[in-house]
This record gives C-alpha cells, sequence and structure tokens, in this order.
C-alpha cells in the first residue's frame, strides 16, 4: 500500500478513489502522504488551510460492500483524524459505467479490489465487456472512473495478465490504446497469505499525459520482485523489499530484474501483459556422462530383478 501511493504522490487539492476500499488503507496512507513531509520525523507539510479543509473533506472517496469492512474502514479513516469520510456503502458495480459523470471521476485511483468473485447477470449488463469475473468489471470500472491526466495504481491476480478470452482482450485492448500503461510491477507469490496463495501484480497507469514518467517513453517497464525468502504467513512481504524498486522506476533503469516491452510487442501478443523477463535464462542441469551410465546400470538391474520375480512366480503357479 505504501509503496503504490508513493509511486502514484496523490499531491493536495486532488480527488483520490478506492472502489473496493476495504478497511480503507489506500485512502490513509494517501491522507498521511499528503499530511507529512517527513513522518518519522512527525514533520508535516506546508499546506494552506484550503488544501487542508480541502483534504479533510473533499479529497477522499471510498465504496464498500461487506458491512463489517465498510465499518472498520470508516472507524479507521476517523482513528487517523480523517473526520468526515466519504464512504458509502454499495456494491460499487451496480452503477452502469456508461452513467458514470464527470463529477464522478478521479485525478488518482488505488485499489485492491476483490478477484475470483462472480457477478450475475444483471451485474455484468452495467458493462462494456460483460463478464462474470469481478477483477475485470471493477478494471472496467476504474477505467471509467480515471479523469483526465488521472493517475491510477491497482492490484491484478496474474489471470488478468494471460488470459486470452474475448472479454479479457477486449478489456486489456482498451487499456493498452486510450491510456497509459506504464509499469507491471510482478509480485511474488504468497503476497496475500493466509488470504490467498493468487499470485498478483501491480499495473500503474496514467489517462492522457503520462503521469508517472516521460510521456516520451510509450515502453512498458517491467519490475519482477524477487524477496530474499519465500514468502509465508510468517515471513510477509516487507516495505524494505521494495527498495531497488523505488529507485529504479522513475529512471526505468534496467536491471537483471527488470525490462521494457514495447506496446507494438503486447499488441503482437493479443495483449497478453504477462511477465516474461528476458533476463532470466532457463538453466538446464546437464548430468555427467558416468552418471547417465550410472543410472541406466541402475535401471537395469532392477528390471532383471523383477523378471526374475516374476518368473519365479509363474513358475511356482505352474507346479
Amino acid at each position: 500500500v505504501k509503496v503504490m501511493v508513493e509511486v502514484i504522490n496523490p499531491k493536495p487539492k486532488e480527488r483520490i478513489y478506492d472502489p473496493a476500499c476495504g478497511s480503507c488503507g489506500f485512502l490513509v496512507e494517501s491522507f498521511l502522504h499528503i499530511l507529512y513531509e517527513d513522518r518519522a520525523k512527525g514533520q508535516k507539510a506546508n499546506l494552506s488551510v484550503e488544501e487542508l479543509e480541502f483534504l479533510q473533506k473533499d479529497a477522499l472517496f471510498g465504496k464498500e460492500k461487506t458491512p463489517l469492512s465498510y465499518a472498520m474502514g470508516v472507524m479507521n479513516m476517523i482513528l487517523h483524524g480523517i473526520k468526515s469520510p466519504n464512504i458509502i456503502k454499495t456494491n460499487t458495480l451496480s452503477k452502469r459505467i456508461t452513467d458514470i459523470i464527470e463529477s464522478e471521476r478521479y485525478e488518482v485511483i488505488l485499489a485492491n479490489p476483490p478477484f475470483g468473485g462472480k457477478e450475475k447477470e444483471q451485474i455484468q449488463g452495467n458493462f462494456i465487456v460483460p463478464s462474470n469475473a469481478t477483477e475485470l468489471l471493477f478494471l472496467q470500472h476504474i477505467l471509467k472512473s480515471l479523469k483526465t491526466n488521472g493517475r491510477c495504481a491497482i492490484i491484478v491476480p496474474e489471470g488478468v495478465l494471460f488470459q486470452n478470452s474475448n472479454a479479457f482482450v477486449k478489456v486489456k485492448q482498451d487499456l493498452i490504446e486510450n491510456y497509459n500503461l506504464e509499469c507491471v510491477l510482478s509480485l511474488p507469490s504468497g503476497v496475500f497469505l493466509p488470504y490467498s496463495a493468487v499470485k498478483t501484480n501491480v499495473l500503474f497507469f496514467s489517462k492522457g499525459l503520462r503521469g508517472i514518467v516521460d510521456e516520451q517513453d510509450s515502453n512498458v517497464y517491467y519490475y519482477e520482485l524477487i524477496p530474499p525468502y519465500k514468502l509465508t504467513k510468517n515471513k510477509p512481504l516487507e516495505y524494505a523489499h521494495f527498495k531497488e524498486f523505488l529507485e529504479c522506476y522513475k529512471q526505468r533503469k534496467i536491471t537483471p530484474h527488470s525490462y521494457l516491452v514495447s506496446l507494438e510487442e503486447l499488441k503482437a501478443r493479443n495483449y497478453d501483459l504477462s511477465a516474461k523477463n528476458p533476463n532470466t535464462k532457463e538453466e538446464k542441469s546437464l548430468r555427467e556422462v558416468g552418471a547417465i551410465l550410472e543410472s541406466l546400470h541402475n535401471t537395469q538391474n532392477q528390471v532383471m530383478t523383477l523378471l526374475g520375480e516374476l518368473e519365479t512366480q509363474i513358475h511356482t503357479k505352474s507346479h
């Protein structure tokens, strides 16, 4: 959450939206990001009275379907000093995306929408590309809710990147051709343990002028995050593991874990956005000739032993 907010860098007087806000982690982190110049030292940013009032009342917006999560989210915001949380308890997907008007669009969208769920046909009918996959419906909602020159970071399951069904391809085509996909951060498996073992990625994109990187660079920057140990529920991903990524993404620095992919290549792949690191070579372990011969001899000996046992059984039964 902290890394995604840092990359998107919400600013004073910008409206920030999370369509599946849960406990409101993104909204709280955005609030603190704007409020403090140096949080570790408790040093607040030099915001005007107008900017502070806007931050309190008109900057942070969220929607949440689950009653318990909604209550936790509102409480979390209040406990962090946000006096007027603009959180609505509703199913975000129940609104037709063609009915989204300009006042319902935002400069910043940060989200980790639910994935793996299924929606009824009535809900699917609210979307240009119907699908029962909640992750695809939320992605469409987010695309339509982003203001021109707005910026977004969204967590998606790996399947969104490589799925080649008609619905997935259409939505990814819209993302590539009408928005600026700037970065795909490939996260390791186990980030959401013990709740989910699904591998996920973060998509960073903008609408209109490129919001995160140089607008002249139309390549997509891929970064493969590899922590120093296998993630478990007792050994989770830490902020420190993102150190190299945070240092590299602005300059789009090429490392053994990062590379650029052109939009032309993504189109040629039929909008398969999978992270396929060209720097990773498949290492094949070649056995020595002696080891291969020894293995063959052992196998031959086992076969001869089994044949001997089989002949003995046949001979015994015949008598």
